[in-house]
């Protein structure tokens, strides 16, 4: 059992390392892709609302899409990652120059998405629908103060 824990711990501790060896490019094409699963997820969940007649099981996946996310999207602007790094991306400065503001929208995005998450699970597709329109909130609240239109 030690021994798989060891292993375990040598494999995240080079994931780590790995993760802090990525370029600039590739650190901003690896958040692009993480963030256009997001949208692709809350996409569908939308739409499945939208349809009026919501499946569960893709509302429920969907949730889970973005809740698994969430608690990293505070680490995928590491600075160097702007503009500057010579790769389009629709980051403002201000993520990196209102770094507070930044983290505590990253947080209440975090939290949102949880209660998303808890409230698809238990299939009450009403509950759903109202946690999502408040992750849609603080998606909105995000993109208006760090994001460039595209």
């Amino acid at each position: 059992m030690r021994k798989i824990s060891m292993m375990i711990g040598a494999l995240a501790l080079g994931v780590a390392v790995a993760a802090q060896a990525a370029s600039p490019a590739q650190t901003i094409e690896a958040r692009q892709k993480s963030l256009k699963e997001m949208g692709k997820a809350m996409k569908g969940a939308g739409d499945s609302f939208k349809s009026g007649n919501p499946d569960a099981a893709v509302i429920k996946a969907s949730a889970a899409t973005v809740a698994g996310y969430a608690d990293k999207l505070g680490t995928w602007f590491p600075k160097g990652t702007g503009a500057e790094a010579g790769v389009k991306t629709a980051a403002k400065a201000e993520i990196w120059t209102d770094q507070a503001g930044f983290k505590k929208a990253a947080a209440d995005f975090s939290a949102a998405a949880k209660g998303f998450k808890a409230a698809a699970d238990t299939g009450d597709l009403a509950a759903a629908g109202k946690a999502m329109g408040a992750l849609g909130g603080t998606c909105k609240g995000c993109h208006e103060k760090f994001k460039n239109k595209d």
